[in-house]
């Protein structure tokens, strides 16, 4: 929510947010409902994005209800879609807020 909360800042900058969680779609449309978020948020139930991309959080096995959680965090992409930077965390329960988030892109991609 702290990124939607800040949407407009990342639009003025000219930086596009998306989302990717391990929920199903439905359970994804009742936060998109609840929190109004505006950005696209995608669903990776089988978790092969998080895990090709090596954020699977391994403290959950296959069959597990947390399976497929990520390390929260933040990719950020330039102009030509590479990876200019990323920030994780270990901890699910913590998050890079929407500031943050904002001033780390704007520094790697050297405010656009």
């Amino acid at each position: 929510m702290q990124l939607q909360e800040r949407t407009a800042d990342f639009e003025k900058a000219g930086i596009g947010i998306v989302a990717i969680t391990y929920d199903s779609p439905e359970l994804q449309q009742v936060f998109i409902d609840a929190a109004s978020i505006t950005y696209p948020l995608l669903s990776d139930i089988d978790a092969t994005t998080i895990r090709t991309l090596g954020i699977l959080n391994e403290q959950y096995e296959p069959g597990d209800v947390a399976y497929g959680i990520p390390h929260p965090g933040v990719f950020v992409l330039d102009p030509g879609m590479k990876i200019a930077g990323k920030i994780f965390v270990e901890d699910y329960q913590l998050r890079v807020d929407g500031e943050g988030t904002l001033a780390y892109a704007l520094q790697v991609l050297g405010g656009l």
